[in-house]
């Protein structure tokens, strides 16, 4: 007969290894930065192009504040925003920490990526995001998204509306073809403030490969 054996109760200090993600609890974005390169991109005046060249352009009008805020060169009235360039060069755009919007309000304090419900005092200001026509009527299919909308750096591709009544305008910020819009941010605009992480506003496949010619309107610092 075989002896029975009782089973053996292991336990684990985890407390010595709390250290290891410390700093990705404290910034959940920091990762972002080993697998993508950041860029900015300041939403001011858009310059005239040929007839026909941007196609969603009809609707990319220079917003006040940020024509504005590029007459007076203050970088703190900009409404930047960050583009995030991964290594195949696609290019994932939204709302920087910079931009006027989030300067305004407390930090988020969210220590995992899951979606949180809306915090009162930091969300408040966020009444709805409106995508541009032009973008949710894209087609995004097909092999190299050949058939998707093009877009320019100044293509309006939402519009980020205030409790307040304010509008900020968020553009493509590089040239290429629409690969993907964050259609979650109509159903919950709260994102955009309570969880950054999540609040990417589209994704943009560049026309060209050099690095210099995609981000040739990008900055690399906020200065």
């Amino acid at each position: 007969m075989v002896a029975a054996v009782s089973p053996v109760e292991i336990s684990y200090d985890l407390s010595k290894y709390a250290q290891l993600d410390s700093e990705w609890k404290a910034q959940p974005g920091l990762y972002l930065d080993k697998y993508f390169t950041r860029h900015f991109y300041a939403s001011t005046a858009a310059p005239k192009r040929k007839h026909g060249e941007i196609e969603a352009s009809q609707t990319a009008e220079p917003h006040g504040s940020a024509a504005a805020a590029a007459a007076d060169g203050s970088a703190a009235a900009k409404e930047w925003q960050y583009v995030l360039m991964s290594p195949n060069k696609l290019c994932v755009t939204g709302i920087s920490e910079h931009h006027p919007l989030l300067l305004r309000q407390p930090s988020a304090s969210s220590s995992s990526l899951a979606e949180q419900e809306p915090d009162t005092t930091a969300t408040a200001a966020v009444a709805r995001v409106v995508y541009a026509d032009a973008v949710r009527n894209s087609v995004i299919k097909g092999k190299g998204k050949k058939q998707s909308l093009r877009v320019m750096p100044e293509t309006k591709i939402c519009t980020v509306h205030t409790r307040g009544g304010s509008e900020y305008v968020v553009r493509a910020a590089v040239r290429g073809v629409l690969v993907e819009w964050n259609a979650r941010l109509e159903d919950a605009p709260h994102l955009v403030l309570s969880c950054p992480e999540l609040a990417f506003v589209a994704i943009v496949k560049p026309a060209a490969d050099d690095d210099a010619k995609i981000l040739s309107e990008c900055v690399d610092c906020v200065m």
